[in-house]
């Protein structure tokens, strides 16, 4: 099975309480469960909530209904070096 289709581009075009609902470029759409945890479900939903604004493009595996944890989503701001 070849996973390299599995990672596609996908913009968030809705947010449920427990949900992010994203769209890929062939208007595909893919429902993601939002972390458990209190702290990390508002960070999250916050960082959602920019993405749904902005209409970025992020990396979701398509066939786990998972976002791709890349450095976009995982470092701190300080560990970046302009």
């Amino acid at each position: 099975m070849n996973t390299t289709n599995n990672i596609v581009p996908a913009q968030v075009i809705a947010l449920k309480k427990q949900q992010v609902i994203l769209k890929t470029e062939t208007n595909e759409v893919i429902t993601v469960a939002a972390p458990k945890g209190k702290n990390k479900h508002k960070i999250f939903m916050l960082t959602m909530t920019d993405l749904l604004r902005s209409g970025l493009w992020i990396p979701v595996n398509r066939v786990l209904h998972q976002l791709m944890r890349y450095d976009w989503f995982d470092t701190q701001i300080i560990n970046y070096s302009f």
